[in-house]
């Protein structure tokens, strides 16, 4: 299922939810497995951006294609979900558009 929320795509899908404007820049997603050193019950958002986000909230950092970096940060509870992180979001949003 897709949503159009102010010029933004939300596709729901079964273990995914992902945003795009352009490109896909941001999702959100449940561990498919038990981690060793991560908490029991958490979710994983992910985005995009144009170079190495150094944070220790993120927990893996990967380089796909050149120049284009995705991080992952695990979230526990609602309020990890603060500025810092909405700020990032916007960022990945509007490299996506540059893309």
């Amino acid at each position: 299922m897709s949503v159009l929320i102010f010029g933004i795509i939300i596709k729901i899908q079964k273990s995914q939810i992902s945003f795009s404007n352009k490109h896909q820049f941001a999702f959100v997603w449940l561990p498919i497995r038990k981690m060793k050193d991560r908490p029991d019950i958490y979710i994983i958002v992910s985005f995009g951006l144009s170079y190495h986000l150094d944070s220790p909230r993120i927990v893996e950092a990967t380089e796909p294609y050149p120049n284009r970096w995705m991080h992952h940060l695990i979230i526990q509870n609602r309020s990890e979900i603060d500025t810092e992180l909405m700020n990032w979001i916007k960022e990945a949003y509007d490299f996506a558009v540059t893309k």
